[in-house]
């Protein structure tokens, strides 16, 4: 059964707040992907950088799903940061 997108929304703001407070997952983009590679796609926002990404399901609701899920976003932050500009 794939997970509902509020479902999803949850899991991702949790996660995310473990890893900076100013990331954010925008509720209304979130959907969630049926077929041959299911997941959810979300955008992503930190700061004025902003990423739509896909997660796969197992990331998101498998077994482990926490501990794949904080890696993943782990990933997603290092790459947000990158294009931060600096403090003036």
């Amino acid at each position: 059964m794939a997970l509902s997108e509020t479902e999803a929304f949850k899991r991702l703001r949790q996660a995310l707040r473990q890893i900076d407070p100013s990331l954010v997952v925008e509720r209304g983009s979130i959907r969630w992907i049926d077929g041959q590679y299911p997941g959810v796609s979300y955008n992503l926002v930190l700061g004025e950088a902003h990423a739509v990404l896909f997660l796969p399901a197992t990331d998101i609701e498998a077994e482990g799903w926490e501990t794949r899920l904080a890696q993943r976003l782990q990933s997603s932050y290092r790459y947000l940061a990158a294009f931060r500009r600096p403090a003036r």
